[in-house]
């Protein structure tokens, strides 16, 4: 039935939906008069026949919500979201669904409909689901953020970052009878230095890659750490379980997208895994960073970076992080991290790191074992902490007499990554806010 037609029968006091899809739609409805708004369809779903067209995932929704807050006054219309919406993606959808403008105002709420009435138990699905919008709306770091945001929030100084930054580091390495359980689905070529690298900063490296282990695992699981160097499809399905679960457990997820621009079936990849699952972080060189956004301004040669760099690194880490909804940390000689809001560039590292396979899924490890002690309240300073940690012992690696070039430095890394104290992390660490 059309808007105005229900709303002749109705009357001006009665509240009235519509479905929409398109950011004309919703504009048409908001001009319209409705009062809500059903924006669909988020995923595929069981319970009406929709085609890939139809499946607009959380970015589709979100610029369609946004058109429908621009089109009204503020506050004039509320929305859901419908369409494969359940306990485990309630939260990143949320998240990515959040307006970039106008207060950054997220959905009013969720529409599901099998992901209660086909449950086994619908009361005890109801209960976990609005768990879920509520951590998403309330507690999680997105949240979070905003609120800060709003309260003049001066956390991000450097010197408090300095501060902060330490105390993550010092948490981690001092949880030797706790310490956080770190699972790699990562390439064959690093498994072991990785490994090792968690180890030796303060963590428990798990490899576990198997699809039918993840739901078993999940709820010990302190970070997940998804890397594509070497995929395969069963790599592909375990990086799904273990991702859904992740998303069950509210458990940071870092992504390291390695070579994402070198084939079509990594860049579909890595999109479905941002649409479907969303991350805390995204770890990657100036390469992939731009892959992932879409230019060639920076070149790749197979898992490298090569040729120029951004004219404007703190623009590319900024514009990722807000698509995303996530952190941001782009390595090089200059490494950047940003949570969209807040930028710091860090200045500590080594050249040898560049000369040894795996330096950089490395930083990858390091970022998923600090970020998990702060990825809800501040993964900004936990990504930070992960990037410096590891690239101070790089520094300290390459100055011992006994590193003669990469073969040593890669074995007195390890060590160094061990040897790190927190008076060489405050004392020694060199970053600079830049927004």
């Amino acid at each position: 039935m059309p808007l105005d037609l229900a709303r002749r029968i109705l009357g001006k006091d009665k509240i009235i939906g519509v479905s929409v899809k398109t950011p004309e739609e919703a504009q048409k409805a908001v001009d319209g008069g409705a009062d809500y708004l059903g924006i669909g369809s988020c995923f595929d779903t069981a319970t009406k026949l929709v085609t890939d067209e139809d499946v607009r995932g959380p970015d589709g929704i979100r610029v369609t919500w946004e058109a429908a807050l621009g089109a009204g006054k503020p506050g004039a219309v509320r929305a859901v979201t419908i369409g494969g919406i359940n306990a485990y993606n309630a939260v990143h959808v949320l998240h990515r669904t959040r307006a970039r403008s106008l207060g950054c105002r997220p959905l009013d709420g969720l529409a599901v409909v099998s992901a209660i009435m086909a449950a086994d138990n619908p009361m005890q699905a109801a209960g976990v689901l609005r768990k879920q919008i509520k951590f998403a709306l309330d507690e999680s770091w997105v949240a979070r953020q905003q609120s800060m945001l709003s309260k003049g929030d001066s956390r991000h100084s450097e010197e408090a970052v300095r501060q902060a930054v330490t105390d993550v580091f010092v948490k981690v390495r001092g949880a030797d009878s706790d310490r956080p359980l770190i699972q790699h689905i990562t390439n064959s070529v690093v498994t072991n230095d990785s490994a090792n690298a968690c180890l030796a900063l303060g963590g428990s490296p798990m490899m576990a890659t198997l699809d039918v282990e993840q739901k078993d695992l999940a709820p010990m699981v302190s970070a997940l750490l998804v890397n594509i160097g070497t995929v395969d499809q069963e790599h592909v399905s375990g990086m799904h379980a273990a991702m859904r679960e992740a998303q069950l457990h509210n458990t940071p997820v870092v992504l390291d997208p390695v070579a994402v621009g070198a084939s079509g079936f990594r860049r579909t990849l890595v999109h479905r895994i941002l649409r479907d699952f969303g991350v805390h972080v995204i770890k990657g060189n100036a390469g992939e960073i731009a892959g992932l956004l879409g230019t060639d301004e920076v070149k790749m040669r197979g898992v490298d970076s090569v040729g120029a760099e951004f004219a404007d690194p703190v623009e590319a880490v900024r514009a990722l992080s807000l698509r995303y909804r996530c952190v941001v940390v782009m390595t090089g000689k200059i490494d950047y991290v940003s949570d969209g809001i807040t930028t710091y560039s860090v200045h500590n590292g080594d050249r040898l790191q560049g000369c040894i396979t795996g330096s950089g899924c490395m930083v990858g490890t390091s970022v998923a074992t600090f970020v998990q002690a702060v990825a809800h309240k501040d993964p900004l300073v936990g990504a930070l902490a992960g990037v410096v940690a590891i690239n101070l012992a790089a520094e300290h690696a390459a100055r011992r007499p006994d590193v003669r070039g990469p073969g040593t430095f890669r074995q007195a890394f390890i060590d160094e990554m061990y040897n790190l104290t927190g008076d060489d992390i405050r004392r020694e660490m060199q970053i600079r806010r830049l927004s």
